[in-house]
């Protein structure tokens, strides 16, 4: 699809936002969009069904039953995306669609019965809308007539014809801006009529990279291949794309014209003559025919790309998975480097699994290309990517991911979005860090603690790295976590577990946070102690502040809501309570495969290879942790 409308001198609208309904998994969902923007979530939660859907809405293609949500009434699917940062070449271009200095834009493209239609939402003078919704040109024209009477305060001139009181109220509309109010245009009109399409493509392109690479491997002479489409943006193509553009039209007013004047009358008349004989049978009912010509693509120039082995010439499509997103990658990173940026080009870039075939410093360098590309405002590129892979997560750019979850709605499966910013989990906070030290320490959680966690089903939090092998040894004896898709976070120190649990919270993540009560701490008396003592305390209320259980300086050992805290800690509880652990560990130590001090693999095998069972509060954390999983 082309780049730009015409030649507008500044880059314009952005994608802000898209309702999805009836699609695949996605039954409704709203997403906000960002000049990044992350969709994470277990397979098969829908993440490819978001980028496909606007895929569909941007660049077309058939849909078919298979493609309506399972629990839907009606065979429907509706896409409606709003795009914001309008300048005024935007508004000029989209005329009624963005009237009265509009900032925003929002367009509806719907699936029915086999049937689409594309629709925007206009700046109306109302009493022109009710003119407009007639269905007869002949009752339009009255209604004109009488509404100069009844309004003579509106100016508008006489019109004899349809046409000319349509060009009437149009004109006063332009002049009139700030009577107008947002309605659905005409009646749910076509956007634009028959150049709907193309001049939407010509305001906003989406480029869609398939997981499966079609969008490469197709034929490279395909009209829109995506590294045609890409290349695209290293040359200006304004003034050729525009008179291409006026042809277009030319074109298909043309065809409306030829159509008005030969096919539909002739459809009019079939319309009566069934009438006259259905009365003959039954009656109160008519036959009525009507039709509609599809949008007539814009045809572009094609780039052929072919790749040169010594002798041979082969297509890009002939490559290796790896060679053609390397590729992408180079000619990504070539726009971004050696390019000056083109004017007027506005595009979104969709990627499925971006890390596909890329190893893992060159999956880095993909990411760092992409949000590049995304932060240099000039260029009017925003990115989407659906990922796996904790190399396309930026650190400064959590506020930008969406996680979905499954749920279920009327029996059938459906989708629900999580997202949080930074004043969200400062609000979470405030009454256990300050928002200067939530900004201070975010990205420190973020890039250490967090990446994988991010992926997981469930999460459970811990201080240390003993805690987490002793937790995932006692899982292996009763139902190992990875299993169920949980995660054992070592976070590094308690005071770190609220802010990693607010961020995994607010992304919709069940997470549990084990953390030791340091009772110990309560016996220090001597005055180079008692500051450990008191921030012991301090912290331990504070904790228990944030997960709502009742404050208390040195609490019990238990399972609360959200949280599970040892009275002292952990190698306590196991010197105490599960003493076999205790023989398992100095077994592993005295034979060399195991190490005195706390470490992970020995806490881990030495609670695999105890002689009895875990304690039961140890097993009840397992149980708790499981029971998270299922909440997603």
């Amino acid at each position: 699809m082309p780049w730009c409308f015409c030649d507008r001198c500044d880059l314009g609208m952005r994608m802000r936002k898209a309702r999805i309904r009836g699609y695949r998994c996605l039954h409704d969902v709203e997403i906000d969009f960002d000049d990044v923007t992350t969709l994470i979530g277990p397979n098969g939660v829908g993440k490819s069904a978001v980028l496909r859907a606007l895929d569909w809405f941007f660049n077309g293609g058939e849909l078919t039953d298979d493609d309506v949500w399972a629990g839907a009434e009606k065979r429907q699917v509706i896409v409606e995306v709003e795009f914001d940062n309008l300048t005024d070449l935007d508004r000029a271009a989209l005329g009624k669609y963005a009237a009265g200095g509009a900032e925003s834009v929002r367009l509806c493209k719907r699936w029915e019965d086999g049937n689409e239609k594309l629709s925007g939402r206009a700046m109306c003078f109302p009493p022109f809308e009710g003119i407009r919704s007639l269905d007869k040109a002949v009752a339009r024209v009255a209604r004109y007539r009488t509404l100069r009477k009844e309004l003579p305060a509106l100016g508008l001139p006489a019109a004899r014809s349809w046409r000319e009181a349509e060009k009437e109220m149009d004109s006063w509309e332009k002049a009139h801006p700030e009577r107008l109010v947002a309605t659905q245009a005409a009646s749910d009109t076509y956007f634009f009529g028959f150049a709907g399409q193309a001049k939407m493509s010509g305001l906003f392109d989406y480029i869609f990279v398939s997981v499966d690479m079609r969008a490469i491997e197709q034929d490279p002479s395909a009209e829109g291949s995506i590294l045609d489409r890409i290349v695209r943006q290293a040359f200006d193509s304004a003034q050729w794309h525009q008179e291409l553009l006026e042809l277009h039209d030319f074109l298909n007013k043309n065809r409306e014209r030829i159509h008005n004047t030969h096919y539909q009358p002739q459809l009019t008349m079939l319309s009566q003559r069934l009438t006259r004989e259905i009365e003959q049978l039954t009656t109160g009912r008519r036959v009525q025919f009507t039709s509609h010509l599809p949008a007539m693509p814009l045809p572009l120039p094609q780039v052929k790309v072919a790749i040169q082995d010594r002798n041979a010439s082969t297509r890009i499509d002939q490559q290796g998975h790896g060679f053609q997103r390397a590729l992408l990658i180079i000619v990504l990173r070539m726009l971004v480097e050696n390019h000056p940026s083109p004017k007027n080009r506005t595009a979104c870039l969709a990627i499925e699994e971006p890390e596909l075939f890329q190893h893992p410093v060159q999956a880095r360098v993909f990411a760092s290309v992409l949000r590049t590309l995304a932060g240099q405002s000039e260029r009017g590129i925003q990115v989407a990517y659906a990922t796996h892979s904790p190399y396309f997560l930026e650190t400064e750019g959590f506020h930008q991911i969406r996680r979905l979850v499954r749920t279920v709605n009327n029996d059938a499966p459906a989708v629900r979005i999580h997202s949080t910013t930074r004043e969200q989990i400062s609000a979470r906070l405030s009454k256990v860090l300050t928002g200067e030290k939530v900004q201070l320490q975010i990205m420190r959680v973020c890039l250490r603690d967090l990446p994988e966690a991010l992926f997981a089903q469930a999460v459970v939090l811990v201080e240390g790295e003993s805690d987490k092998g002793a937790l995932e040894g006692c899982a292996e004896r009763i139902d190992p976590l990875n299993k169920h898709g949980i995660a054992v976070v070592d976070v590094g120190a308690k005071s770190r577990i609220p802010l990693a649990h607010a961020i995994l919270t607010g992304l919709g993540i069940p997470t549990l946070a084990v953390f030791d009560g340091d009772a110990r701490h309560g016996d220090l008396t001597q005055n180079t102690k008692e500051k450990r003592r008191t921030d012991t305390i301090e912290l331990n209320r504070k904790l228990l502040g944030y997960f709502g259980a009742p404050v208390e300086d040195f609490p019990q050992t238990q399972v609360g809501f959200g949280f599970a805290v040892f009275h002292d800690d952990l190698e306590a509880y196991l010197r105490l309570e599960w003493r076999d652990w205790g023989k398992a560990h100095a077994r592993l130590v005295a034979s060399g495969q195991g190490f005195e001090r706390k470490h992970e693999d020995t806490y881990r095998q030495a609670a695999v290879e105890a002689e009895s069972d875990p304690p039961s509060f140890l097993a009840d954390l397992v149980k708790t942790a499981m029971a998270l999983a299922l909440e997603t």
